[in-house]
């Protein structure tokens, strides 16, 4: 329970799949779909009931082994690929509060088809959800502006080639185009309300949470190739943070702590602060790194979404990975200004006495 709202979590899992047969139990890093849900799950203590939708004997079995219930079996009129996700979640609702004799107030969906998801966002939906007396919250991602709606183009059945939307006439520069949004599938919450009376995932008034960091809906083989190559470097990126952390640790007494700035230091400035298309300085980044490796504490900190409040965190973390930028610490908050005044402050090129 949270903010005495009782929530139940649905984990949708039918047995069939064309594009990869019983991909739920399909395993990345030596863990099945479905279990990767379940454990995610079990760190969050204010979930009231988790259940499993599924027509499968093996799917129930391995997510009853992570902690999932399997209180009732989805028929085979709601097992078929045309069917959507509202009759089932219709269906999980109250097959559920049925056998459990009480009514939820919130309905979280989790596809097992979502690995990449993190627990703080399945928190920051719910939370949000509540917060601002949404009928729903879903997790959304940026869209790409080469692929922006006003961008793209048709053909007709004579092969005769047009612009989608005729205002993409008048887009000259991505400047002038707004951000649109498309759904990731991390994470849906919405009330029983929303779900049962208004019959819809998406409500009268709804909003989301904006997850700028990769995320992908497995559909293919290659989609698993694709989330399996994020979770490994992903879980690189953990390693280093461990070892910055013992770095930290054993931090000599006599080194100096140097606070550097991302954006125009270590990354390449860009228009409209997008960040995800930066490149790396790579003169900076190897004096920043000679610094680390004489013994100083090297602490990032980067202004990057103060002013929008986007979520930069997964995309600047990977940066650092992939240009290999040795540090101690990351820190996000700084306020975003035209002109920093300080009376410690040097340029990076000054730095070379302290190597």
């Amino acid at each position: 329970m949270l903010a005495h709202q009782k929530i139940l979590v649905v984990v949708p899992a039918r047995g069939g799949s064309k594009g990869v047969p019983l991909k739920n139990l399909r395993k990345i890093g030596g863990i099945s779909l479905v279990e990767r849900v379940g454990l995610l799950i079990q760190k969050l203590d204010w979930v009231d009931r988790a259940v499993v939708s599924t027509d499968h004997p093996e799917i129930a079995k391995v997510a009853e082994a992570v902690g999932l219930a399997v209180p009732f079996w989805r028929s085979a009129e709601l097992a078929g690929d045309q069917v959507g996700d509202i009759p089932v979640l219709q269906h999980a609702l109250r097959a559920t509060e049925a056998v459990d004799e009480t009514q939820y107030d919130i309905i979280v969906m989790l596809q097992p088809t979502s690995p990449l998801r993190r627990v703080e966002h399945v928190v920051a939906t719910v939370e949000k959800l509540i917060a601002g007396n949404f009928d729903a919250v879903w997790t959304i991602s940026p869209t790409d502006l080469k692929y922006h709606p006003l961008k793209q183009l048709s053909l007709d059945d004579r092969g005769a080639l047009n612009l989608w939307d005729k205002e993409g006439a008048h887009i000259v520069a991505r400047q002038q185009l707004h951000q649109t949004y498309y759904r990731n599938g991390a994470v849906y919450g919405l009330t029983r309300d929303c779900l049962l009376n208004q019959a819809s995932l998406l409500g009268t008034h709804s909003s989301a949470v904006v997850i700028p960091e990769f995320m992908l809906s497995i559909d293919t083989e290659e989609d698993f190739a694709i989330v399996e190559k994020h979770l490994a470097m992903r879980e690189n990126q953990h390693d280093l943070n461990l070892n910055n952390a013992a770095i930290k640790e054993t931090h000599s007494p006599g080194s100096k702590v140097f606070v550097i700035d991302i954006d125009g230091v270590i990354a390449s400035l860009i228009a409209n602060n997008d960040y995800a298309l930066c490149q790396p300085i790579n003169k900076n980044i190897e004096m920043i790194n000679a610094l680390y490796r004489a013994g100083h504490r090297i602490v990032l900190f980067t202004a990057r979404g103060s002013m929008t409040g986007i979520d930069w965190s997964e995309i600047t973390r990977q940066q650092l990975t992939d240009w290999q930028v040795l540090h101690h610490d990351l820190k996000f908050g700084k306020p975003a200004a035209d002109f920093y005044i300080d009376d410690r402050m040097i340029l990076l090129d000054e730095t070379s006495r302290f190597i």
